[in-house]
């Protein structure tokens, strides 16, 4: 029987220090790649204008499908709401701003595709 508890003792401590130089070997690699995981979910979740295509809908108070006028209404009322002059925030008004932006952004069309190098400009080539 005591022979049985040193066995298991042994695999005890030697399974915690292999476990121990794993979970170090794991935090190691965590740390490393920690700040380019970070970035990159933060560029997938931002748009060009700084402001996520959810949260201006929410900043606005407007559907997923508004119209501009519907973007603009919302943008004019929140404005004068939040005037500085008048006791509002300068830095709600400027949410209010990259919100409406983000959306004008998101509802305008995509640029045209590159020229494909045929000669005349036309980006079919001839046959």
């Amino acid at each position: 029987m005591a022979g049985f508890a040193r066995l298991l003792a042994n695999l005890v401590v030697m399974g915690g220090g292999v476990l121990s130089r794993a979970f170090v070997e794991a935090y190691k690699q965590a740390l490393a790649n920690g700040g380019q995981a970070a970035a990159g979910a933060a560029k997938g979740a931002v748009k060009n204008s700084g402001i996520a295509e959810m949260e201006a809908r929410m900043i606005l108070n407007v559907k997923p499908k508004a119209t501009e006028a519907e973007i603009a209404e919302a943008h004019e009322k929140l404005m004068a709401m939040n005037d500085p002059a008048k006791g509002g925030s300068e830095y709600l008004q400027k949410k209010i701003i990259a919100a409406r932006n983000a959306l004008i952004a998101e509802r305008s069309p995509p640029p045209p595709p590159p020229n494909s190098g045929a000669p005349g400009g036309d980006a079919k080539a001839s046959p």
